[in-house]
Protein backbone atom coordinates (compact mmCIF):
# COMPACT_ATOMS: atom_id res chain seq x y z
CA UNK A 1 0.00 0.00 0.00
CA UNK A 2 1.51 3.35 -1.02
CA UNK A 3 -0.36 5.50 1.49
CA UNK A 4 -2.43 5.30 4.67
CA UNK A 5 -5.10 7.74 5.82
CA UNK A 6 -6.15 8.54 9.38
CA UNK A 7 -8.87 10.66 10.94
CA UNK A 8 -7.69 13.01 13.69
CA UNK A 9 -9.54 15.33 16.07
CA UNK A 10 -10.51 18.83 15.02
CA UNK A 11 -9.61 22.11 16.69
CA UNK A 12 -6.88 22.47 19.31
CA UNK A 13 -6.65 18.70 19.92
CA UNK A 14 -5.89 18.11 16.25
CA UNK A 15 -3.24 20.83 16.14
CA UNK A 16 -1.54 19.31 19.20
CA UNK A 17 -1.66 15.88 17.56
CA UNK A 18 0.13 17.24 14.49
CA UNK A 19 2.81 18.96 16.61
CA UNK A 20 3.55 15.66 18.36
CA UNK A 21 3.76 13.85 15.01
CA UNK A 22 6.11 16.47 13.54
CA UNK A 23 8.36 16.62 16.60
CA UNK A 24 8.58 12.88 17.20
CA UNK A 25 9.56 12.08 13.61
CA UNK A 26 11.54 15.30 12.92
CA UNK A 27 9.36 16.30 9.96
CA UNK A 28 10.06 19.38 7.84
CA UNK A 29 6.99 21.44 7.00
CA UNK A 30 6.41 22.76 3.48
CA UNK A 31 4.43 25.88 2.49
CA UNK A 32 0.69 25.53 3.07
CA UNK A 33 -1.67 25.52 0.13
CA UNK A 34 -5.35 25.40 -0.76
CA UNK A 35 -6.96 22.92 -3.13
CA UNK A 36 -10.40 22.11 -4.47
CA UNK A 37 -11.71 18.72 -5.54
CA UNK A 38 -14.97 18.38 -7.48
CA UNK A 39 -16.86 15.09 -7.39
CA UNK A 40 -19.11 13.84 -10.20
CA UNK A 41 -21.72 11.18 -10.82
CA UNK A 42 -24.52 10.51 -13.27
CA UNK A 43 -28.07 11.76 -12.78
CA UNK A 44 -29.00 8.49 -11.04
CA UNK A 45 -25.82 7.73 -9.12
CA UNK A 46 -24.49 4.95 -11.32
CA UNK A 47 -20.93 5.36 -10.05
CA UNK A 48 -21.98 5.28 -6.39
CA UNK A 49 -24.09 2.20 -7.12
CA UNK A 50 -20.90 0.48 -8.34
CA UNK A 51 -18.84 1.74 -5.35
CA UNK A 52 -16.91 4.31 -7.34
CA UNK A 53 -16.11 7.98 -6.79
CA UNK A 54 -14.99 10.24 -9.63
CA UNK A 55 -13.24 13.50 -8.80
CA UNK A 56 -10.93 16.06 -10.31
CA UNK A 57 -8.33 18.17 -8.51
CA UNK A 58 -5.49 20.28 -9.87
CA UNK A 59 -5.92 18.92 -13.38
CA UNK A 60 -5.98 15.22 -12.47
CA UNK A 61 -9.17 13.18 -12.84
CA UNK A 62 -9.32 10.15 -10.54
CA UNK A 63 -11.69 7.19 -10.51
CA UNK A 64 -11.53 5.62 -7.06
CA UNK A 65 -12.94 2.40 -5.63
CA UNK A 66 -14.97 2.88 -2.46
CA UNK A 67 -15.02 -0.76 -1.40
CA UNK A 68 -11.31 -1.59 -1.33
CA UNK A 69 -8.01 0.30 -1.00
CA UNK A 70 -6.92 0.15 -4.64
CA UNK A 71 -4.96 2.97 -6.19
CA UNK A 72 -7.32 5.25 -8.16
CA UNK A 73 -6.95 5.16 -11.92
CA UNK A 74 -6.16 8.66 -13.13
CA UNK A 75 -5.70 10.85 -16.15
CA UNK A 76 -4.65 14.46 -16.77
CA UNK A 77 -7.61 16.57 -17.86
CA UNK A 78 -8.24 20.22 -18.57
CA UNK A 79 -11.66 21.23 -17.36
CA UNK A 80 -14.43 19.11 -15.85
CA UNK A 81 -15.48 15.81 -17.44
CA UNK A 82 -18.85 15.79 -19.19
CA UNK A 83 -19.14 12.13 -20.18
CA UNK A 84 -16.93 9.09 -20.74
CA UNK A 85 -16.74 9.92 -24.45
CA UNK A 86 -15.31 13.36 -23.63
CA UNK A 87 -12.16 11.81 -22.09
CA UNK A 88 -8.92 10.83 -23.83
CA UNK A 89 -8.59 7.12 -24.65
CA UNK A 90 -7.36 4.97 -21.81
CA UNK A 91 -8.28 3.07 -18.66
CA UNK A 92 -10.35 5.84 -17.07
CA UNK A 93 -12.45 6.33 -20.18
CA UNK A 94 -13.00 2.59 -20.69
CA UNK A 95 -14.04 1.96 -17.09
CA UNK A 96 -16.31 5.00 -16.99
CA UNK A 97 -18.00 4.02 -20.24
CA UNK A 98 -18.82 0.57 -18.84
CA UNK A 99 -20.16 2.01 -15.57
CA UNK A 100 -22.14 4.98 -16.88
CA UNK A 101 -23.20 3.87 -20.37
CA UNK A 102 -21.93 7.32 -21.41
CA UNK A 103 -24.55 9.22 -19.42
CA UNK A 104 -23.71 12.83 -18.61
CA UNK A 105 -21.40 13.40 -15.65
CA UNK A 106 -22.86 16.01 -13.32
CA UNK A 107 -21.29 17.83 -10.39
CA UNK A 108 -22.18 16.11 -7.12
CA UNK A 109 -20.32 18.32 -4.62
CA UNK A 110 -17.03 20.15 -4.15
CA UNK A 111 -14.46 19.73 -1.38
CA UNK A 112 -12.27 22.71 -0.49
CA UNK A 113 -9.13 21.86 1.44
CA UNK A 114 -6.51 23.66 3.47
CA UNK A 115 -3.46 21.43 3.10
CA UNK A 116 -0.37 21.27 5.29
CA UNK A 117 2.48 19.00 4.21
CA UNK A 118 5.68 17.69 5.72
CA UNK A 119 8.67 15.65 4.54
CA UNK A 120 10.95 13.35 6.48
CA UNK A 121 14.55 13.48 5.27
CA UNK A 122 17.40 11.04 5.55
CA UNK A 123 20.98 12.09 6.28
CA UNK A 124 21.41 13.14 2.64
CA UNK A 125 18.36 15.45 2.97
CA UNK A 126 16.45 13.22 0.59
CA UNK A 127 12.72 12.80 1.20
CA UNK A 128 11.87 9.30 2.47
CA UNK A 129 8.26 9.86 3.63
CA UNK A 130 5.64 12.49 2.85
CA UNK A 131 2.89 13.45 5.28
CA UNK A 132 -0.02 15.81 4.71
CA UNK A 133 -3.00 16.95 6.70
CA UNK A 134 -6.20 18.34 5.23
CA UNK A 135 -8.98 20.43 6.75
CA UNK A 136 -11.96 20.16 4.42
CA UNK A 137 -15.22 21.94 3.78
CA UNK A 138 -17.75 20.30 1.47
CA UNK A 139 -20.23 22.33 -0.58
CA UNK A 140 -23.29 21.61 -2.65
CA UNK A 141 -25.28 24.62 -3.78
CA UNK A 142 -25.94 26.74 -0.70
CA UNK A 143 -25.15 23.93 1.71
CA UNK A 144 -21.84 23.86 3.60
CA UNK A 145 -20.36 21.41 6.08
CA UNK A 146 -16.95 20.90 7.69
CA UNK A 147 -15.35 17.47 8.00
CA UNK A 148 -12.93 16.29 10.67
CA UNK A 149 -9.32 16.65 9.48
CA UNK A 150 -7.34 13.75 8.08
CA UNK A 151 -3.67 12.86 7.90
CA UNK A 152 -2.21 10.97 4.93
CA UNK A 153 1.14 9.17 5.16
CA UNK A 154 2.64 8.55 1.71
CA UNK A 155 5.36 6.07 0.94
CA UNK A 156 8.40 6.95 -1.15
CA UNK A 157 9.70 4.07 -3.25
CA UNK A 158 12.64 2.32 -1.58
CA UNK A 159 11.95 3.60 1.93
CA UNK A 160 9.36 1.20 3.28
CA UNK A 161 10.81 1.06 6.81
CA UNK A 162 10.45 4.82 7.34
CA UNK A 163 6.89 4.71 5.98
CA UNK A 164 5.91 1.88 8.30
CA UNK A 165 7.34 3.65 11.35
CA UNK A 166 5.21 6.76 10.83
CA UNK A 167 2.18 4.75 9.72
CA UNK A 168 2.33 2.58 12.84
CA UNK A 169 2.77 5.64 15.09
CA UNK A 170 -0.37 7.19 13.56
CA UNK A 171 -2.31 3.93 13.76
CA UNK A 172 -1.67 3.76 17.52
CA UNK A 173 -3.02 7.29 18.07
CA UNK A 174 -5.71 7.85 15.42
CA UNK A 175 -8.54 6.08 13.62
CA UNK A 176 -7.59 4.53 10.25
CA UNK A 177 -9.89 5.74 7.48
CA UNK A 178 -11.72 3.03 5.54
CA UNK A 179 -11.70 3.15 1.71
CA UNK A 180 -14.21 5.74 0.53
CA UNK A 181 -14.86 7.07 4.04
CA UNK A 182 -14.13 10.70 3.04
CA UNK A 183 -16.63 10.49 0.21
CA UNK A 184 -19.30 8.95 2.43
CA UNK A 185 -18.67 11.52 5.18
CA UNK A 186 -19.21 14.30 2.65
CA UNK A 187 -22.50 12.79 1.49
CA UNK A 188 -23.68 12.36 5.08
CA UNK A 189 -22.66 15.90 6.06
CA UNK A 190 -24.55 17.37 3.09
CA UNK A 191 -27.45 14.90 3.42
CA UNK A 192 -26.88 14.19 -0.25
CA UNK A 193 -28.03 11.13 -2.21
CA UNK A 194 -25.96 10.40 -5.35
CA UNK A 195 -29.10 8.90 -6.93
CA UNK A 196 -30.68 12.34 -6.79
CA UNK A 197 -33.35 11.51 -9.35
CA UNK A 198 -33.58 7.75 -9.22
CA UNK A 199 -36.54 6.56 -11.24
CA UNK A 200 -38.25 4.55 -8.49
CA UNK A 201 -38.08 7.28 -5.87
CA UNK A 202 -37.83 6.61 -2.15
CA UNK A 203 -40.83 4.41 -1.60
CA UNK A 204 -41.62 3.73 2.04
CA UNK A 205 -44.31 1.08 2.07
CA UNK A 206 -45.07 -1.68 4.55
CA UNK A 207 -47.49 -4.57 4.83
CA UNK A 208 -49.11 -2.79 7.78
CA UNK A 209 -50.41 -0.02 5.50
CA UNK A 210 -53.94 0.12 4.23
CA UNK A 211 -54.46 0.21 0.47
CA UNK A 212 -55.18 3.95 0.56
CA UNK A 213 -52.05 4.64 2.61
CA UNK A 214 -49.89 2.44 0.41
CA UNK A 215 -51.01 3.94 -2.89
CA UNK A 216 -50.59 7.47 -1.51
CA UNK A 217 -47.02 6.50 -0.58
CA UNK A 218 -46.48 5.28 -4.15
CA UNK A 219 -47.84 8.58 -5.52
CA UNK A 220 -45.66 10.60 -3.14
CA UNK A 221 -42.50 8.74 -4.22
CA UNK A 222 -43.19 9.42 -7.89
CA UNK A 223 -44.00 13.08 -7.16
CA UNK A 224 -40.54 13.44 -5.59
CA UNK A 225 -38.96 11.89 -8.70
CA UNK A 226 -40.70 14.44 -10.92
CA UNK A 227 -39.61 17.37 -8.78
CA UNK A 228 -36.09 15.96 -8.53
CA UNK A 229 -35.75 15.87 -12.32
CA UNK A 230 -37.09 19.34 -13.13
CA UNK A 231 -33.79 21.18 -12.74
CA UNK A 232 -31.97 18.62 -14.87
CA UNK A 233 -34.58 18.90 -17.62
CA UNK A 234 -34.23 22.68 -17.71
CA UNK A 235 -30.44 22.42 -17.76
CA UNK A 236 -30.65 19.97 -20.69
CA UNK A 237 -27.52 18.15 -19.52
CA UNK A 238 -28.83 14.62 -19.96
CA UNK A 239 -31.89 13.25 -21.71
CA UNK A 240 -32.43 10.77 -18.87
CA UNK A 241 -33.86 13.51 -16.66
CA UNK A 242 -36.86 13.74 -18.97
CA UNK A 243 -37.04 9.96 -19.22
CA UNK A 244 -37.26 9.52 -15.45
CA UNK A 245 -39.79 12.35 -15.29
CA UNK A 246 -42.00 10.53 -17.80
CA UNK A 247 -41.65 7.17 -16.09
CA UNK A 248 -42.67 8.70 -12.75
CA UNK A 249 -45.79 10.16 -14.34
CA UNK A 250 -46.65 6.83 -15.96
CA UNK A 251 -46.08 4.92 -12.74
CA UNK A 252 -48.40 7.24 -10.84
CA UNK A 253 -51.12 6.85 -13.49
CA UNK A 254 -50.65 3.09 -13.45
CA UNK A 255 -51.01 2.88 -9.67
CA UNK A 256 -54.19 4.92 -9.80
CA UNK A 257 -55.62 2.75 -12.57
CA UNK A 258 -54.64 -0.69 -11.30
CA UNK A 259 -55.46 0.03 -7.66
CA UNK A 260 -58.42 2.28 -8.31
CA UNK A 261 -60.55 0.76 -5.54
CA UNK A 262 -58.26 2.38 -2.95
CA UNK A 263 -59.79 5.84 -3.55
CA UNK A 264 -63.07 7.58 -4.26
CA UNK A 265 -63.68 7.38 -8.04
CA UNK A 266 -64.11 11.05 -8.97
CA UNK A 267 -61.00 12.61 -7.38
CA UNK A 268 -58.85 9.67 -8.54
CA UNK A 269 -60.14 10.08 -12.11
CA UNK A 270 -59.39 13.82 -11.98
CA UNK A 271 -55.81 13.16 -10.92
CA UNK A 272 -55.35 10.53 -13.65
CA UNK A 273 -56.58 13.02 -16.25
CA UNK A 274 -54.14 15.62 -14.97
CA UNK A 275 -51.26 13.13 -15.08
CA UNK A 276 -52.27 12.08 -18.60
CA UNK A 277 -51.91 15.67 -19.78
CA UNK A 278 -48.57 15.95 -18.03
CA UNK A 279 -47.25 12.81 -19.69
CA UNK A 280 -48.47 13.69 -23.19
CA UNK A 281 -46.75 17.06 -22.99
CA UNK A 282 -43.38 15.24 -22.98
CA UNK A 283 -44.06 12.90 -25.92
CA UNK A 284 -42.52 14.83 -28.78
CA UNK A 285 -39.36 15.79 -26.91
CA UNK A 286 -38.76 12.26 -25.65
CA UNK A 287 -39.33 10.73 -29.09
CA UNK A 288 -36.74 13.05 -30.59
CA UNK A 289 -34.28 12.39 -27.76
CA UNK A 290 -34.43 8.66 -28.41
CA UNK A 291 -34.22 9.19 -32.17
CA UNK A 292 -31.04 11.26 -31.88
CA UNK A 293 -29.48 8.84 -29.37
CA UNK A 294 -29.79 6.14 -32.04
CA UNK A 295 -27.95 8.24 -34.61
CA UNK A 296 -24.67 6.23 -34.47
CA UNK A 297 -26.58 2.95 -34.86
CA UNK A 298 -28.59 4.26 -37.79
CA UNK A 299 -25.51 5.62 -39.53
CA UNK A 300 -23.92 2.22 -39.00
CA UNK A 301 -26.73 0.57 -40.98
CA UNK A 302 -25.44 2.23 -44.16
CA UNK A 303 -22.13 2.17 -45.95
CA UNK A 304 -20.37 5.21 -47.27
CA UNK A 305 -21.16 7.47 -48.99
CA UNK A 306 -24.83 6.92 -48.01
CA UNK A 307 -24.02 7.06 -44.29
CA UNK A 308 -22.50 10.50 -44.75
CA UNK A 309 -25.58 11.64 -46.66
CA UNK A 310 -27.63 11.23 -43.48
CA UNK A 311 -25.92 14.19 -41.79
CA UNK A 312 -28.53 16.76 -42.96
CA UNK A 313 -31.31 14.46 -41.71
CA UNK A 314 -29.96 14.38 -38.17
CA UNK A 315 -29.20 18.10 -38.26
CA UNK A 316 -32.86 18.65 -39.16
CA UNK A 317 -33.94 16.32 -36.34
CA UNK A 318 -31.70 18.25 -33.95
CA UNK A 319 -33.43 21.51 -34.82
CA UNK A 320 -36.79 19.86 -34.31
CA UNK A 321 -35.60 18.63 -30.95
CA UNK A 322 -34.51 22.11 -29.85
CA UNK A 323 -37.95 23.46 -30.78
CA UNK A 324 -39.61 20.65 -28.81
CA UNK A 325 -37.37 21.39 -25.84
CA UNK A 326 -38.37 25.05 -25.82
CA UNK A 327 -42.03 24.04 -26.03
CA UNK A 328 -41.74 21.75 -23.03
CA UNK A 329 -39.89 24.34 -20.95
CA UNK A 330 -42.78 26.68 -21.76
CA UNK A 331 -45.15 23.99 -20.48
CA UNK A 332 -43.13 23.77 -17.26
CA UNK A 333 -43.49 27.55 -16.84
CA UNK A 334 -47.26 27.43 -17.33
CA UNK A 335 -50.06 27.73 -14.79
CA UNK A 336 -51.47 24.40 -16.01
CA UNK A 337 -48.22 22.64 -15.11
CA UNK A 338 -48.10 24.21 -11.66
CA UNK A 339 -51.76 23.30 -11.08
CA UNK A 340 -51.09 19.68 -12.10
CA UNK A 341 -48.22 19.38 -9.62
CA UNK A 342 -50.20 21.05 -6.85
CA UNK A 343 -53.02 18.56 -7.38
CA UNK A 344 -50.56 15.64 -7.37
CA UNK A 345 -48.87 16.82 -4.15
CA UNK A 346 -52.20 17.36 -2.42
CA UNK A 347 -53.48 13.93 -3.42
CA UNK A 348 -50.30 12.23 -2.20
CA UNK A 349 -50.05 14.14 1.06
CA UNK A 350 -53.62 14.68 2.29
CA UNK A 351 -55.77 11.62 2.93
CA UNK A 352 -58.95 13.67 2.56
CA UNK A 353 -58.28 14.77 -1.04
CA UNK A 354 -58.59 11.35 -2.69
CA UNK A 355 -60.81 9.94 0.02
CA UNK A 356 -61.05 6.23 0.80
CA UNK A 357 -62.54 3.89 -1.78
CA UNK A 358 -64.44 0.66 -1.33
CA UNK A 359 -61.26 -1.30 -0.59
CA UNK A 360 -59.08 1.53 0.66
CA UNK A 361 -59.21 0.33 4.27
CA UNK A 362 -57.99 -3.18 3.42
CA UNK A 363 -54.28 -4.12 3.78
CA UNK A 364 -52.28 -2.99 0.76
CA UNK A 365 -51.23 -6.51 -0.19
CA UNK A 366 -54.81 -7.75 -0.16
CA UNK A 367 -55.54 -5.30 -2.97
CA UNK A 368 -52.15 -5.31 -4.75
CA UNK A 369 -51.39 -9.06 -4.65
CA UNK A 370 -54.39 -10.27 -6.66
CA UNK A 371 -53.95 -7.29 -8.98
CA UNK A 372 -50.38 -8.41 -9.74
CA UNK A 373 -51.68 -11.91 -10.44
CA UNK A 374 -54.40 -10.59 -12.77
CA UNK A 375 -51.86 -8.45 -14.62
CA UNK A 376 -49.58 -11.46 -15.02
CA UNK A 377 -52.50 -13.28 -16.58
CA UNK A 378 -53.17 -10.35 -18.91
CA UNK A 379 -49.56 -10.43 -20.13
CA UNK A 380 -49.65 -14.19 -20.60
CA UNK A 381 -52.93 -14.12 -22.50
CA UNK A 382 -51.64 -11.46 -24.86
CA UNK A 383 -48.34 -13.24 -25.38
CA UNK A 384 -49.77 -16.70 -25.98
CA UNK A 385 -52.50 -15.19 -28.14
CA UNK A 386 -49.96 -13.86 -30.65
CA UNK A 387 -48.80 -17.34 -31.72
CA UNK A 388 -46.13 -16.08 -34.11
CA UNK A 389 -48.23 -13.75 -36.26
CA UNK A 390 -47.93 -10.52 -34.28
CA UNK A 391 -47.78 -7.15 -35.97
CA UNK A 392 -46.31 -3.95 -34.45
CA UNK A 393 -49.68 -2.94 -32.99
CA UNK A 394 -50.10 -6.30 -31.24
CA UNK A 395 -46.60 -6.12 -29.83
CA UNK A 396 -47.18 -2.55 -28.70
CA UNK A 397 -50.25 -3.70 -26.76
CA UNK A 398 -48.19 -6.47 -25.16
CA UNK A 399 -45.55 -3.88 -24.26
CA UNK A 400 -48.14 -1.72 -22.47
CA UNK A 401 -49.39 -4.72 -20.47
CA UNK A 402 -45.79 -5.54 -19.52
CA UNK A 403 -45.23 -1.98 -18.33
CA UNK A 404 -48.31 -2.11 -16.14
CA UNK A 405 -47.10 -5.35 -14.58
CA UNK A 406 -43.57 -4.08 -14.03
CA UNK A 407 -44.66 -0.82 -12.38
CA UNK A 408 -46.86 -2.59 -9.86
CA UNK A 409 -44.47 -5.46 -9.24
CA UNK A 410 -41.55 -3.12 -8.54
CA UNK A 411 -43.71 -1.06 -6.18
CA UNK A 412 -44.49 -4.09 -3.99
CA UNK A 413 -41.12 -5.83 -4.47
CA UNK A 414 -40.03 -5.33 -0.86
CA UNK A 415 -43.26 -6.86 0.38
CA UNK A 416 -43.09 -9.77 -2.08
CA UNK A 417 -39.34 -10.48 -2.56
CA UNK A 418 -40.11 -13.55 -4.70
CA UNK A 419 -40.93 -11.20 -7.57
CA UNK A 420 -37.27 -10.28 -8.16
CA UNK A 421 -36.53 -12.97 -10.76
CA UNK A 422 -39.79 -12.26 -12.55
CA UNK A 423 -38.92 -8.58 -12.89
CA UNK A 424 -35.54 -9.42 -14.44
CA UNK A 425 -37.17 -11.64 -17.07
CA UNK A 426 -39.78 -9.00 -17.71
CA UNK A 427 -37.11 -6.35 -18.33
CA UNK A 428 -35.56 -8.43 -21.10
CA UNK A 429 -38.92 -8.89 -22.77
CA UNK A 430 -39.69 -5.18 -22.39
CA UNK A 431 -36.33 -4.20 -23.92
CA UNK A 432 -37.08 -6.25 -27.03
CA UNK A 433 -40.58 -4.84 -27.33
CA UNK A 434 -39.25 -1.32 -26.80
CA UNK A 435 -36.72 -1.80 -29.58
CA UNK A 436 -39.51 -2.84 -31.95
CA UNK A 437 -41.58 0.21 -31.01
CA UNK A 438 -38.60 2.54 -31.46
CA UNK A 439 -37.86 1.17 -34.93
CA UNK A 440 -41.52 1.54 -35.91
CA UNK A 441 -41.69 5.15 -34.71
CA UNK A 442 -38.26 6.07 -36.08
CA UNK A 443 -38.99 4.73 -39.54
CA UNK A 444 -42.04 7.01 -39.69
CA UNK A 445 -40.03 9.92 -38.25
CA UNK A 446 -37.26 9.45 -40.78
CA UNK A 447 -39.66 9.54 -43.70
CA UNK A 448 -41.54 12.49 -42.20
CA UNK A 449 -38.31 14.49 -41.82
CA UNK A 450 -37.19 13.58 -45.34
CA UNK A 451 -40.48 14.79 -46.82
CA UNK A 452 -40.22 18.08 -44.93
CA UNK A 453 -36.65 18.54 -46.15
CA UNK A 454 -37.67 17.69 -49.71
CA UNK A 455 -40.44 20.28 -49.64
CA UNK A 456 -37.85 22.81 -48.48
CA UNK A 457 -35.71 21.97 -51.51
CA UNK A 458 -33.24 19.52 -49.97
CA UNK A 459 -33.79 16.26 -51.89
CA UNK A 460 -30.27 14.83 -51.68
CA UNK A 461 -31.09 12.94 -48.50
CA UNK A 462 -33.87 10.84 -50.07
CA UNK A 463 -31.75 7.92 -51.44
CA UNK A 464 -30.09 7.44 -48.04
CA UNK A 465 -33.45 7.68 -46.27
CA UNK A 466 -35.00 5.01 -48.47
CA UNK A 467 -32.15 2.60 -47.69
CA UNK A 468 -32.24 3.46 -43.98
CA UNK A 469 -36.00 2.86 -43.79
CA UNK A 470 -35.60 -0.56 -45.41
CA UNK A 471 -32.80 -1.46 -42.98
CA UNK A 472 -35.00 -0.38 -40.06
CA UNK A 473 -37.71 -2.74 -41.27
CA UNK A 474 -35.20 -5.60 -41.41
CA UNK A 475 -33.99 -4.80 -37.90
CA UNK A 476 -37.58 -4.73 -36.68
CA UNK A 477 -38.26 -8.16 -38.17
CA UNK A 478 -35.16 -9.54 -36.44
CA UNK A 479 -36.25 -8.02 -33.15
CA UNK A 480 -39.76 -9.48 -33.58
CA UNK A 481 -38.23 -12.92 -34.10
CA UNK A 482 -36.64 -12.74 -30.63
CA UNK A 483 -39.89 -12.02 -28.81
CA UNK A 484 -41.28 -15.60 -28.67
CA UNK A 485 -38.14 -16.91 -26.95
CA UNK A 486 -38.07 -14.04 -24.45
CA UNK A 487 -41.76 -14.48 -23.79
CA UNK A 488 -41.24 -18.18 -23.11
CA UNK A 489 -38.44 -17.33 -20.64
CA UNK A 490 -40.77 -14.90 -18.89
CA UNK A 491 -43.68 -17.35 -18.70
CA UNK A 492 -41.30 -20.00 -17.36
CA UNK A 493 -40.19 -17.61 -14.62
CA UNK A 494 -43.84 -17.28 -13.59
CA UNK A 495 -44.23 -21.05 -13.36
CA UNK A 496 -41.14 -21.29 -11.15
CA UNK A 497 -41.97 -18.36 -8.86
CA UNK A 498 -43.60 -18.44 -5.46
CA UNK A 499 -47.05 -16.84 -4.74
CA UNK A 500 -48.80 -14.77 -5.89
CA UNK A 501 -47.76 -16.19 -9.28
CA UNK A 502 -48.40 -19.78 -8.27
CA UNK A 503 -52.08 -18.84 -8.23
CA UNK A 504 -51.89 -18.73 -12.02
CA UNK A 505 -50.44 -22.21 -12.45
CA UNK A 506 -53.67 -24.17 -13.21
CA UNK A 507 -54.74 -21.60 -15.79
CA UNK A 508 -51.25 -21.50 -17.28
CA UNK A 509 -51.13 -25.26 -17.73
CA UNK A 510 -54.53 -25.20 -19.48
CA UNK A 511 -53.62 -22.39 -21.86
CA UNK A 512 -50.33 -24.05 -22.82
CA UNK A 513 -52.30 -27.15 -23.66
CA UNK A 514 -54.62 -25.13 -25.86
CA UNK A 515 -57.74 -25.84 -23.81
CA UNK A 516 -58.26 -22.38 -22.37
CA UNK A 517 -57.94 -19.23 -24.43
CA UNK A 518 -59.98 -16.77 -22.42
CA UNK A 519 -60.06 -15.21 -19.00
Amino acid sequence: MSESTFQIPGGQAGRQWLRELSTHHRLHEQPRRRAESVYFDTFDGRLAAHSRALWISEGILRLERLDRPDEPVRIALEGPPTSADSLPPGEVRNELAALTRNRALLKLFSLRSEVRSWSKWNDDRKTVVRVLSSNDEVREGERRARLNPIVVVRRVRGYGKDFREIRDWCAARAVPAEPGSRYRQALDALELDPARAASLGRLEISAAMTAAEGVRAMLAAQYQVVRGNEEGIRGDADTEFLHDFRVAVRRARSFLGQLRDAFAPKPAAALRKSLSWLGKSTNTLRDLDVYLEQQPAYRGMLTEPLAGDLAPLFEFAGRQRQAAFREFVAVMDSDAYRDALRRWRACAGDEDVLGVGGRGSEPILRLAGPRVARQCRAVLEQGYGLRGHAGPDDLHSLRIECKQLRYLTEAVAELVPETGGVVQRLKKLQDALGRIQDLTVHEARTQEFARAMSLAGDRQVMPAVEVLASRMRVERELACAKVPGLFEQFSRSLREAEPPYALLLPWLLRIQGGTDTGR
